[in-house]
C-alpha cells in the first residue's frame, strides 16, 4: 500500500512538507507518515488501511484534512468572478449551498476542482486540493474583480467524520440539527462545544458523512471528542490510504490523476459539473467538443483478480494500447482489483473487454458502470 500511495498519490521531498495541527497526535496513535501535497500527512494506523476503509463503510471513519485549501472570496464582484473561472453555475445557490465545481484554464483543461458554498449574499467559502492551494489562490486573486480574496488557512482547520453512523457520533457531542443537512448543504452550530460550520460532503462516497471546520486552535478538542464519541461505535482514525481507497471504489476523480491541465472535464465523464451555457475560461473549447465529441473518456475498469494495476500502466485492446491507467487499487468493498483509466472513446464503451499490462503481464479488465461501490440508499 505504501507503494500504492508513492505512486498514486505523489511524495514530495520531505524537506518542504507541512504539518498539522493533530502531527504529534497522529504519531502518538502510531501512525505511519508521508509527505503528500505539500504536507505531513497519515498514510494510515496500525489498524491498517483495509480495516480503516471497512470500519468507514460500515462505522465511522475520522480523517485530518487540514492540508486542503481555504479560501473566501467575498464583495460585490464576488460571483461574477467566480462565474467568469469555474465551470459549474453558481448563480441561484442558497445560503449553505455548496456546489462541486472545476477551475478551469483558456484550454478548457482542469486547474484543479473546487467546491463552493455560498455563506451569504457576496460571500463564498472556496475548498480546494493542497497541492493546488497556492496557484488556486494566485489564480483567483489575479482574477478576481470588486472581491476580496483571504486564506483561511493559518487559522482554520478541517476534519472530515465519514460513514453510516456519523450523525450518531455527533448527536453525542451536538444539539444541533446536522442529520437534517441535505448532501453539499452546510450549517453553523457547535461541536463538543465549539463552534464550527459542518457540511454534508466527503471524498469516499458515503452518504452519511461530514466535513467539519473549525478554528485551528480548537482541532485537538474536537478530535479528542470524536475519537471519544465514536470508537465505542467501532469509529476509526483513518488516513490517506484509506481515503484513497474509498474515493476510487466511488470513481471519485484525484487531481493530478483523472484531472490536470492535460484533461478536460468533459474527457473526464464530468460534464454534468460544467455548465456550457454560461462563459467562463475555456467554455468555447468545451462547446467545441461536446459538439465534436471527445477523443477519449474516463472509464471504470474491473480487473479479474486481486492484482491491481498502477497509474501509468497501459492498457491494450488486442495488440493496440487504447490508454492508460489513471488509477488502480484493490477494492476492498467490491471484492477486486478496480481501476479508472483514460481510453480512446471507441475502446470505453460499457462491456468491453481490455488487458492491463503490469510489469510484463497482461491483466484481463472489463469496462464497467460507475461507481464500482454504490451504497444503500437512505
Amino acid at each position: 500500500m505504501r507503494g500504492l500511495i508513492s505512486s498514486q498519490l505523489g511524495v514530495i521531498p520531505k524537506a518542504m512538507a507541512n504539518r498539522t495541527a493533530l502531527y504529534e497526535t497522529h504519531l502518538a496513535l502510531g501512525a505511519k507518515v508521508i509527505d503528500f501535497g505539500g504536507w505531513d500527512m497519515p498514510l494510515e494506523y496500525p489498524a491498517h488501511i483495509l480495516r480503516e476503509h471497512a470500519a468507514t463503510r460500515t462505522a465511522a471513519g475520522l480523517f485530518d484534512t487540514a492540508h486542503m485549501g481555504q479560501l473566501h472570496v467575498e464583495g460585490p464582484g464576488a460571483l461574477e468572478s467566480l462565474q467568469r473561472l469555474v465551470s459549474r453555475d453558481l448563480a441561484g445557490s442558497a445560503d449553505g449551498q455548496g456546489r462541486y465545481t472545476l477551475l478551469t484554464t483558456a484550454h478548457g483543461t482542469v486547474l484543479d476542482d473546487l467546491i463552493i458554498f455560498k455563506l451569504a449574499e457576496n460571500k463564498y467559502f472556496v475548498v480546494t486540493n493542497a497541492g493546488t492551494f497556492a496557484g488556486d489562490t494566485a489564480h483567483i486573486s489575479s482574477n478576481v474583480k470588486d472581491a476580496v480574496v483571504t486564506n483561511l488557512l493559518p487559522e482554520r482547520y478541517k476534519l472530515d467524520l465519514q460513514g453510516p453512523k456519523t450523525f450518531e457520533i455527533l448527536a453525542r457531542l451536538s444539539s444541533d440539527p446536522f442529520g437534517k443537512l441535505k448532501r453539499f448543504r452546510l450549517m453553523a452550530g457547535q461541536v463538543a462545544g465549539v463552534p464550527c460550520l459542518v457540511s454534508r460532503s466527503g471524498y469516499t462516497g458515503e452518504p452519511h458523512g461530514v466535513e467539519i471546520f473549525c478554528d485551528k486552535k480548537d482541532a485537538q478538542r474536537v478530535w479528542d471528542a470524536l475519537m471519544q464519541a465514536g470508537t465505542p461505535l467501532g469509529m476509526l482514525p483513518c488516513g490517506l490510504g484509506a481515503r484513497d481507497t474509498l474515493r476510487l471504489e466511488s470513481c471519485l476523480p484525484l487531481y493530478g490523476h483523472e484531472l490536470s491541465t492535460e484533461i478536460t472535464p468533459l474527457e473526464a465523464d464530468l460534464e454534468w459539473a460544467v455548465s456550457l451555457g454560461k462563459d467562463f475560461l475555456g467554455a468555447e473549447v468545451l462547446r467545441g467538443q461536446k459538439q465534436q465529441g471527445v477523443p477519449r473518456k474516463l472509464a471504470a475498469l474491473k480487473l479479474a483478480g486481486r492484482q491491481a494495476a498502477r497509474a501509468g500502466h497501459p492498457v491494450f485492446k488486442g495488440a493496440k494500447q487504447v490508454g492508460a491507467v489513471t488509477s488502480g487499487t484493490f477494492g476492498p468493498t467490491v471484492g477486486c482489483a478496480i481501476a479508472l483509466a483514460l481510453l480512446q472513446t471507441e475502446a470505453a464503451a460499457l462491456g468491453e473487454a481490455l488487458q492491463i499490462e503490469v510489469r510484463g503481464s497482461r491483466l484481463d479488465a472489463l469496462v464497467v458502470a460507475k461507481p464500482f461501490f454504490r451504497p444503500a440508499k437512505d
